[in-house]
């Protein structure tokens, strides 16, 4: 019975040898010394185990460092590990770079573009210059967007960086973004180029419509595919601008379009876009997404009528007026090439099921197309019409 209690000492943690050993050094007696020893060694043998299996941060392998680098911004990493020893030098020299430079402080500015940049040009995969409008309203304009952007334009060129991914350019003017669309070309690995427009008026506007076109169906993320992304509102100058200076130098995968404007403005703010110049930037265009956010129906059915090519036509809403089976039916009647169409709705409405009847017409069911329903934890009722072609798998 003695040796089957001291073999158990063995099967113990550190935890429950620690509170085993404090209560039989109160519990005892004098009669059981032999195990309480016992005990007092697998407690001093498990606390050295601890101390030399502890691993030190310096100790951690190098593929540790880099995944902790995922979590850290450039400007953290470079602070904190960069000349710190030979041994870091060389982990952050593998280490892709984004730079972001937003900053309110041009003297500062000016010295990280003098004396950092310069040592870090081939690591660097993304720049983000520019400030965005809530920034600049805080600050005086005599830093404004523009010239954080000339700035650095002035001492770099972007094709000094051989594997710059992603460019991102807030509130660019006429002439940086023809000073852009001119060189575009000769950016070989670039990806991502991301433009955001700023007003005046910016604070006022809100985001009324998502525009994507892709060719591919379903678009895949690739990191070979190349991007671009727009946030603009009216008059649209990068949209003019795109069209005149891009459509022949710089072909894209996907295209995002974020449209804002004042509520009021929204069923005339999608009418003066000029969307052959989108269509024209890319390769083969199929697949057309539409989120609407507010409005009335009617400005997003003018805007969808002029891509009739599409095969994969997505849209998502939460606006009632969309509501109507016989306003889809008459509109996709002009689209001959569509096989896929995905129609989301979130409402919440007394009149639902009346509503959703409207697209139980002849159309929609000569197409076996089918409406999903779903209620959300909110209790508004989500609609999901899919169709899916005979072809298509």
């Amino acid at each position: 019975m003695f040796s089957s209690q001291i073999n158990f000492i063995e099967q113990l943690t550190y935890r429950q040898i620690r509170t085993q050993l404090k209560k039989r050094q109160l519990d005892s007696n004098g009669k059981k010394p032999e195990l309480v020893k016992r005990f007092k060694r697998a407690y001093e043998t498990e606390c050295l185990n601890q101390s030399t299996t502890c691993t030190c941060f310096d100790d951690l392998p190098n593929e540790i460092y880099r995944e902790i680098f995922d979590y850290l911004c450039t400007w953290d990493i470079i602070h904190s590990f960069s000349d710190l020893n030979h041994r870091f030098n060389q982990i952050v020299k593998d280490v892709p770079m984004k730079f972001k430079f937003n900053t309110s402080n041009k003297t500062k500015y000016m010295r990280t573009l003098k004396s950092i940049v310069p040592k870090w040009i081939p690591q660097v995969v993304c720049l983000d210059l520019g400030r965005s409008s809530t920034v600049d309203h805080c600050f005086p304009i005599s830093f404004s967007s523009k010239i954080v952007i000339d700035l650095f334009t002035q001492l770099y060129s972007f094709t000094q960086f051989p594997n710059l991914r992603c460019l991102s350019l807030i509130s660019p003017t006429s002439e940086q973004l023809e000073s852009l669309f001119f060189m575009i070309s000769n950016l070989s690995s670039l990806r991502t180029l991301r433009l955001i427009e700023n007003n005046s008026c910016d604070s006022q506007n809100q985001t009324v419509c998502k525009l994507t076109l892709a060719n591919r169906r379903p678009y895949i993320n690739n990191s070979n595919h190349k991007h671009l992304f727009i946030e603009t509102s009216p008059p649209f100058n990068t949209l003019l601008l795109l069209q005149k200076h891009l459509s022949t130098q710089m072909k894209f995968d996907s295209i995002q379009l974020n449209i804002r404007c004042g509520l009021y403005f929204y069923p005339q703010a999608l009418r003066p876009i000029k969307l052959d110049s989108l269509s024209s930037l890319m390769s083969n265009f199929i697949y057309l997404k539409v989120d609407i956010l507010v409005g009335p129906h009617q400005a997003a059915f003018d805007l969808i009528q002029r891509f009739p090519q599409v095969h994969h036509l997505s849209v998502r809403t939460v606006a009632t007026s969309y509501v109507n089976g016989q306003y889809w039916a008459d509109l996709l009647s002009q689209m001959p090439n569509l096989n896929i169409f995905d129609f989301d709705i979130a409402l919440d409405s007394d009149n639902i099921h009346q509503e959703i009847q409207t697209f139980q017409s002849k159309f929609w069911l000569e197409r076996q197309w089918f409406v999903q329903y779903r209620k959300t934890h909110t209790n508004s009722q989500q609609y999901r019409i899919t169709h899916r072609h005979n072809q298509v798998r």
